[in-house]
This record gives C-alpha cells, structure tokens and sequence, in this order.
C-alpha cells in the first residue's frame, strides 16, 4: 500500500476527531488516575525524617548521599544527624504508625532497593567510583611516548 501525506493526514484527523468526540468515555479514567488521596502532613515528615535517618545512620548511603550533594558536607550531616535523633520520638508514637504504617521499614527497604540501582535520595547514577581508573589496551601507546619523552630528555642531559 502506498502512503501519502494526504493520506497521513486523513488518518490522522479521524483519530483526532474520534478521540475529541468521545471524552465521556474516557472522562472517568483520567478523573480517578488524576485524583489523589490527601496526605497528612505529619505522614510526610515521618517519612522524610525516615528517609533521611536511614541514610544518615548507614555509613555507605552516608557517604554517597554527601559526595552527590552539592549543599555542602556540613550542613547535610547536620540535616542527617538531626534525622536520628528525631526518629526515635516518631517511631514510638503509637497514634502516628497507626495512622500512616511503620514507614521506617519501608524506608530501610526501598533504601537498600535504591542503591542497589545507584539511588540515594534524591541523586541518582552513584554506582561505582566516579574517580576510578582507566586501565585498558589504549595506555601502552601512552605509556610508550611518556617513556620515549623521558628517555630522550635524558639521553640528551650533559
């Protein structure tokens, strides 16, 4: 079958047309995705806290957290510090874990899920060392001229 422009843009405008025509069909489908439950301000900072406390107690999230961050080393470990010693209080208040769940677990699950794919908080990509070294075939011809320089340098010396 040959295909034309004009062809393209009739299709294209009775799939338009179609879809344009029909929003009571899908008028209910996108009001129940686009709708959210509302949330309890104090279930947020549970959570953050949580989240901030389980990478600020874990020495490896720890210090993949501070490398990525661009703040700044003191003031993220005063933010993380400040996330344990706040836990404690909200993981043993028995009205707020019933009403938003133990989020503590569940920051220590999806942590260790995240890392696991290079996920720290909010940074991503931290998998493997960013300062590592590059060891392969193309070194020999960079290591030959460096030794070439030298030895010519001081083949020449007085």
């Amino acid at each position: 079958m040959h295909n034309s422009l004009l062809t393209n843009i009739i299709l294209l405008s009775l799939f338009h047309t179609a879809v344009i025509a029909a929003p009571d069909k899908y008028a209910a489908v996108l009001t129940v995705r686009q709708t959210s439950a509302p949330t309890d301000p104090q279930c947020l900072d549970y959570a953050r806290t949580a989240n901030l406390s389980t990478i600020g107690a874990n020495s490896t999230y720890r210090s993949a957290f501070l490398q990525a961050s661009p703040v700044g080393t003191i003031f993220n470990a005063q933010m993380l510090n400040a996330a344990i010693l706040k836990l404690p209080a909200l993981t043993g208040d028995e009205a707020l874990n019933q009403a938003c769940g133990n989020l503590t677990t569940i920051a220590l699950a999806e942590a260790e899920r995240n890392f696991t794919v290079g996920i720290v908080a909010q940074f991503s990509g931290l998998v493997g060392n960013p300062q590592e070294i590059k060891a392969g075939p193309e070194l020999l011809p960079i290591v030959g001229l460096i030794i070439l320089i030298f030895g010519g340098v001081w083949s020449f010396m007085p």
